[in-house]
């Protein structure tokens, strides 16, 4: 099984984004379910869409926050589980 910071995972071309302010809307088109992303899951997906590695996501978030990177990486891998679950990313 390939771990999931190893993965390239890319917004599906069934997500349709609106933001919303600081935050993002996102209607996935196969399903017609509107999901939320507050702020921080925003920049996420707009590092995902610019073909940031996961790791390096981990490794930005952790020195911007001041946050050990495991405790981001906890937090991530909780966040793109529930997308991947979802339908709204895919691997790339």
């Amino acid at each position: 099984m390939t771990d999931l910071l190893s993965r390239r995972l890319i917004p599906s071309a069934d997500a349709l984004l609106s933001p919303v302010g600081e935050e993002t809307v996102i209607l996935h088109l196969g399903n017609d379910t509107y999901y939320g992303l507050d702020p921080m899951g925003t920049r996420i997906w707009a590092m995902l869409g610019e073909g940031v590695a996961l790791a390096a996501i981990r490794d930005r978030l952790a020195a911007q926050h001041g946050v050990a990177a495991a405790t981001v990486e906890a937090d991530l891998r909780r966040f793109l589980d529930d997308l991947l679950r979802h339908g709204l990313l895919v691997d790339g």
